[in-house]
């Protein structure tokens, strides 16, 4: 494998729960009643999209969200095996980059070079879409035959299988409803079999 395309939220960011709770208050904040239950299976998706779901002001509860998840997440809240595993793939010439659904006002507050994540303000489609995926491989400069995705969810599986690339199940232990991938993995550190 020349080339990853990694997951941010919940894949190498342990954020998952955060976000559901994120949603949550937004939606709360703003008198809109979703259930933390409804919110799970949508993390992933472009934050615009899973508040039209909800409600018709999906640009000002995204903006809350934003706002209350900045406030609650920290530096240093990726997976304790990120930085190694990503800098073991530095040293063997690996390329890697993050898509995200994530604004770049979010993922400029992380300690990761910018010109390595492509955010949801990149492109006109987020995730499922194929979009991100294809304008990593443009940057990355490697092939769809030779790059896989890593990601823990359906919305980072689906773009990844369309395109006929590998598609790596990330579960750091929890059990995941999802049945769409090609290897499944319990951290990050173990993405390294594959390269």
């Amino acid at each position: 494998m020349k080339g990853i395309i990694f997951d941010l939220d919940g894949t190498l960011l342990d954020s998952f729960s955060l976000r559901v709770e994120s949603w949550y208050s937004a939606f709360k904040k703003n008198n809109i009643e979703v259930n933390a239950e409804e919110l799970k299976p949508l993390i992933g998706i472009p934050g615009l999209v899973l508040a039209s779901y909800f409600c018709d002001i999906p640009e000002k509860i995204e903006q809350d969200e934003e706002e209350i998840f900045k406030e609650k997440i920290h530096a240093n809240a990726f997976f304790e095996d990120v930085w190694p595993t990503l800098n073991k793939l530095d040293e063997t010439k690996v390329q890697w980059m993050i898509v995200t659904s994530s604004r770049r006002s979010f993922v400029s507050l992380l300690q990761v070079k910018q010109e390595k994540i492509i955010t949801i303000d990149d492109v006109v489609y987020g995730k499922p879409s194929t979009e991100p995926y294809e304008l990593a491989l443009s940057r990355m400069k490697t092939g769809k035959d030779s790059t896989i995705v890593a990601g823990d969810s359906i919305n980072d599986m689906i773009p990844a299988r369309t395109m006929g690339m590998k598609a790596i199940l990330v579960t750091h232990g929890m059990e995941r409803d999802i049945e769409v991938y090609d290897e499944k993995i319990r951290e990050i550190s173990e993405i390294l079999q594959f390269v």
